[in-house]
């Protein structure tokens, strides 16, 4: 089962018994998920509703930072913490009109337990207009808890529905591509583990600072494996090409396309697999740029990512197409 699929399993369940199970349930699962799914802002505020009255300052500090999916972020002014926090202030403010007016800072649970202490009162035939207005005011803090819980946990529901479908179409390629590899270049499965760990070291590093090597060693690395792709369905030739091109080991990416070329010449879709090739080598290229100029670490490592996942999905296409040719050359033999 995908993170996806456990994630949505845990909306669905927290969405099917939404009715059946106390507030502060439904808010505990969905805080976890939102927490899972890297919503930090949802995470934190329904926190908020959570939240006791009192301890430690520092510590509830902390606490907070434990649900944030990046805890660098909580004393930012434009951070996901600071963000819920203005909208928790805005939904428990008494009185919009008035600038002064108190906050109704009580927790679900205080809540639900004022709710019940009143409840003699408000059943009887004598109840105060006071008790009346606080009892009416706490019950609108529970219910705007509710329905945005409900709206988070549908709002999940219908994101990860389609991550789940996502997730199995691209577990089923790369589960062919894997196998691909292991046949015709074991050796790339731990290159292609090499890209993934240094992609995952450049990620942990501050995003405010300049790219660092790891992300040039990164794309060095996916060059080399498709560099090395290549030399297995198309080795280096001191011939040039029909068309006069190089086909040499340094022309690694003019003997992909003519590898693609002949591969496909009873085939019709070799014109979308060059272009897949064209533009990850625009990518290799955009990259270089980037790193050179002294862009910020996030901005590369965005690049860094999008180039290593087209490496992998172009050499799965470069694989198959060649599969593909020995199929149909085998089947010709026969034939004859």
């Amino acid at each position: 089962m995908t993170s996806a699929d456990q994630i949505l399993t845990l909306v669905r369940t927290a969405l099917d018994e939404f009715d059946d199970r106390p507030l502060t349930v439904s808010v505990r699962r969905a805080i976890r998920i939102a927490s899972l799914a890297g919503d930090s802002q949802v995470a934190v505020r329904l926190g908020m509703e959570l939240r006791p009255s009192g301890g430690d300052p520092q510590a509830n500090g902390e606490t907070t930072r434990r649900l944030m999916a990046d805890p660098a972020l909580w004393a930012s002014a434009d951070g996901p913490a600071e963000a819920a926090m203005r909208e928790y202030l805005s939904d428990r403010t008494l009185d919009r009109k008035n600038p002064e007016s108190h906050i109704a800072g009580h927790s679900l649970t205080e809540i639900e337990y004022l709710l019940g202490a009143l409840e003699p009162a408000l059943a009887s035939d004598n109840v105060s207009p006071e008790s009346f207005e606080n009892a009416a005011m706490l019950r609108k803090v529970q219910e705007l808890a509710r329905h945005r819980t409900f709206a988070y946990l549908c709002e999940w529901e219908r994101r990860f529905g389609y991550s789940s479908i996502n997730d199995s179409i691209f577990g089923g390629y790369k589960a062919v591509v894997d196998r691909l590899l292991s046949v015709h270049a074991p050796d790339l499965v731990e290159r292609f583990n090499t890209v993934y760990r240094r992609l995952n070291e450049a990620a942990s590093q501050d995003h405010t600072r300049p790219a660092g090597e790891e992300l040039s060693q990164a794309l060095t690395t996916c060059r080399r494996i498709l560099e090395a792709v290549v030399g297995q369905v198309l080795p280096a030739q001191a011939e040039p090409s029909a068309a006069g091109y190089k086909l040499d080991q340094a022309s690694y990416r003019s003997r992909l396309f003519e590898f693609i070329r002949i591969a496909n010449e009873s085939k019709n879709v070799s014109a979308a697999t060059i272009a897949m090739a064209e533009g990850l080598h625009a990518r290799f290229a955009a990259f270089d740029k980037l790193t050179s100029k002294g862009v910020h670490a996030d901005v590369a490592l965005r690049a860094a990512n999008m180039c290593a996942l087209n490496v992998y999905v172009l050499c799965g296409e470069v694989l198959l197409l060649k599969q593909e040719t020995e199929v149909d050359a085998t089947t010709e033999a026969g034939s004859a």
